[in-house]
């Protein structure tokens, strides 16, 4: 039971990165792909029909993660207080000033400031949270936190890239297929960087083959979608970014199994089961939390559908 809902749990936060990933993405690229006022709002609106649906996701993982594995929910949350709360921070940051840019007839690159700044802490902030996570708590600096931070900044950018060239015109398009295709290189590189220093730094790899084998499939999703893109087949390369901004997180489940939560004391660090809720708390969360996820990708599904037409004018934001 505790293996099933640790699927789920990576299942719910696949869903996030997958999405809300080109929302953050979309945020860096906002000056650097938008030139006018016109064209930011082009950019921002590509993200209009989705934008506040994308974070449903993190609310749904953070609320089974503290159902399913309550003593896990603690320990990480305490460890990794010191990069969550910027993180969480930055999130609220980004979701208010998207919505206000548009309404505010005062000091809009303030707001794109903000915009871009938040969206870049957030990719920034997941990826070192994961490095956090692999080095074993407590928290403390190395490299490994900051390789895996401008690793998912640079997905993340991808990813956002991806989506304006399914979603915006040109020239607007041809500036992030521009940008994804440079962020190709250092995206590589960045994860081959990542699993060296893992190997070397990493406490709570547990399976380092797994973790290998992970990191070979993200290059090869990295480098496919940039075949895609010059391929023009955008919407694909969509789908294969969003791949990619999902599987830090993965690798990183898969490295630390059987462990939740690895502490540097062997006796503070958590198994699955040693984590996991009552087995009553299970069987109640498999009748009532779990068939919410299917009506959550129909929901997804269905907005995507309604509005699959790449937007013309500014609207939304």
């Amino acid at each position: 039971m505790a293996e099933l809902f640790y699927v789920l749990l990576g299942a719910v936060f696949a869903g996030y990165f997958a999405l809300a990933g080109y929302d953050y993405g979309v945020g860096v690229l906002l000056r650097l792909c938008g030139r006018t006022d016109t064209e930011r709002r082009l950019i921002l609106g590509a993200l209009g029909p989705f934008f506040l649906g994308n974070e449903v996701w993190l609310v749904a993982g953070l609320g089974l993660l503290l159902a399913a594995f309550p003593l896990a929910e603690g320990a990480l949350l305490t460890g990794l207080y010191p990069a969550l709360f910027p993180l969480i921070a930055a999130i609220v940051l980004f979701t208010a000033a998207v919505q206000i840019r548009s309404r505010a007839t005062f000091a809009r690159p303030l707001w794109d400031l903000l915009i871009v700044g938040s969206a870049a802490l957030i990719s920034f902030g997941w990826g070192a949270s994961f490095g956090l996570v692999l080095q074993g708590m407590p928290v403390r600096f190395g490299p490994l936190p900051i390789i895996t931070g401008a690793l998912t900044t640079a997905l993340f950018t991808m990813h956002g890239a991806s989506l304006l060239a399914v979603r915006t015109p040109d020239p607007i398009r041809g500036r992030a297929a521009l940008i994804g295709s440079r962020m190709t290189f250092s995206a590589v590189v960045l994860v081959i960087a990542a699993a060296l220093t893992a190997a070397v730094n990493a406490h709570a790899v547990n399976q380092p083959v797994i973790a290998a084998i992970g990191a070979l499939a993200l290059i090869a999703v990295i480098l496919a979608s940039q075949r895609l893109r010059r391929r023009n087949r955008p919407g694909l390369a969509l789908i294969a970014t969003g791949t990619a901004a999902t599987l830090p997180m993965i690798i990183a489940a898969a490295a630390m199994y059987p462990y939740l939560y690895v502490d540097l004391d062997a006796a503070h660090s958590l198994t699955l089961t040693q984590a996991v809720a009552a087995n009553s708390s299970l069987d109640f969360l498999l009748a009532t939390a779990v068939p919410v996820l299917p009506v959550l990708l129909g929901f997804q599904a269905a907005t995507w559908w309604i509005w699959r037409a790449s937007p013309t004018k500014p609207g939304f934001y």
